[in-house]
């Protein structure tokens, strides 16, 4: 059997190819049945050399190797934030391109009036449907306003999730949101298991007005230096 990747559960992993699980313990230098263990999910801690070198046999990129490290507890986790310094929300409020700040469960806590005009009218929300995933995975507005870009995109974003749900694996809401996703998004189940980690990038995006006019947006994301856990979202017409 090939060696698969960790996991925050033990649940969802995914093969590595190419080399055995036999393979990956000599190369770390332990035995196949400690390295089954952290398979498996069933080793909380690792030392910083064992972590360095599991992600070198496993062949992980940054993305990966940071999630490993945050499984592992080599990461500190980061607190779920909900007050926005002020500071932060004036910036947002000043700018003309759509913009938006979020935790890191991805509840949306402070946008503007370009963000509403573009994205979604967040202030008709109710506070728990207030969420960059739950629009994204729950709507149809989300699949209009993105089009034939949509399942990519979820995926996407899907994959910077999956990163902040393994920070924090162990708290209730983000559990709920995961039951949530899977009763309501019929692709999520099966994108969910790939556990595919991403890394969040700039890049350009393609959104569907109401008017039915598809525009082309920069976009980029910030994290606070005050608050490690908000993230500052900005979209820029191209």
């Amino acid at each position: 059997m090939q060696p698969k990747r960790p996991s925050s559960a033990g649940r969802e992993r995914r093969r590595t190819p190419g080399l055995r699980r036999e393979e990956v313990a000599a190369m770390l230098g332990i035995s196949t049945e400690w390295y089954t263990k952290i398979e498996q999910g069933r080793v909380n801690t690792l030392s910083e050399r064992m972590v360095s070198a599991l992600g070198k046999a496993l062949q992980l990129n940054e993305a990966e190797f940071l999630h490993l490290k945050t499984l592992t507890g080599q990461k500190k986790r980061t607190n779920i934030e909900h007050d926005v310094p002020a500071s932060l929300s004036h910036l947002v409020s000043a700018l003309n391109e759509p913009a938006y700040i979020t935790n890191d469960r991805w509840d949306v806590l402070v946008w503007n009036d370009a963000a509403e005009h573009t994205i979604t009218d967040f202030s008709q929300l109710a506070a728990e449907e207030r969420n960059i995933m739950v629009f994204m995975l729950t709507t149809q507005e989300a699949r209009t306003l993105f089009g034939d870009t949509w399942p990519a995109e979820a995926q996407r974003m899907l994959g910077l999730f999956h990163a902040s749900y393994s920070r924090n694996a162990d708290n209730e809401r983000f559990t709920t949101l995961l039951e949530r996703f899977s009763r309501e998004c019929p692709e999520f189940d099966a994108w969910w298991r790939e556990h595919v980690i991403t890394a969040p990038v700039s890049g350009e995006k393609k959104l569907t007005g109401k008017d039915g006019i598809t525009r082309k947006f920069s976009y980029s994301t910030f994290t606070s230096n005050d608050s490690p856990a908000l993230k500052l979202a900005i979209y820029v017409p191209a």
